[in-house]
């Protein structure tokens, strides 16, 4: 119970700051002596305020439908990082951004569809807040205490960010953390095989 009021909080608050953003705009561009090249930017700023609006409530929702955690199992943790990094490059070249991943083969504990899930959005997230020639960093590796998960470059900051790491958790991972310059998680590494669909790579 507690887990979900503090999760409708957290909705609210993620809402809250786009929509008086946008109220904002409109009500500024209201104010100003109007003519076409004006209003059309005023109207360009809401329309991709709106967008990203309705990409935070799809996520929300995703996360809303979500009544327990999902299922874990056993996923080659290279093989997904590598998979998204590629899906994404397209995206990071569009926006004049270098995508590197530097994986270690590992088995990791995971839900496969979230883990593939929370890297899609931290990417879109932290390419969005890369500056134009920027490289972004995503390594997964051992450490003593699990395998570590590390995204590095622009800064990821507010509603995005948190919805983010809600993902993560989600995934499996525990100790998240959004610091200056990167996003880390820790997954448990895997005794087990992994699953036959992560077993390519």
């Amino acid at each position: 119970m507690r887990e979900q009021r503090e999760f409708i909080s957290e909705t609210f608050h993620a809402l809250a700051q786009p929509i008086t953003l946008l109220r904002a705009t409109v009500e500024l561009g209201l104010l100003k002596i109007q003519n076409d090249e004006t209003s059309k930017q005023v109207l360009g700023d809401c329309l991709y305020m709106i967008d990203r609006l309705m990409q935070d409530l799809s996520i929300l929702r995703e996360i809303a439908i979500l009544e327990n955690a999902p299922p874990l199992q056993s996923c080659l943790g290279n093989t997904l990082v590598e998979s998204c990094v590629e899906e994404m490059a397209p995206v990071a070249q569009d926006s004049g951004v270098t995508v590197l991943a530097n994986t270690e083969r590992v088995s990791i504990e995971c839900n496969e569809a979230m883990f593939q899930r929370a890297i899609f959005l931290l990417l879109d997230a932290t390419i969005a807040s890369t500056p134009l020639g920027g490289t972004i960093s995503v390594s997964l590796r051992r450490r003593e205490d699990g395998v570590l998960l590390e995204v590095g470059s622009g800064a990821l900051q507010g509603p995005r960010e948190k919805l983010c790491l809600k993902l993560m958790q989600y995934a499996g991972a525990h100790s998240i953390r959004s610091e200056s310059g990167s996003t880390s998680a820790i997954f448990r590494e895997s005794s087990q095989p992994a699953s036959s669909g992560d077993s390519a790579g």
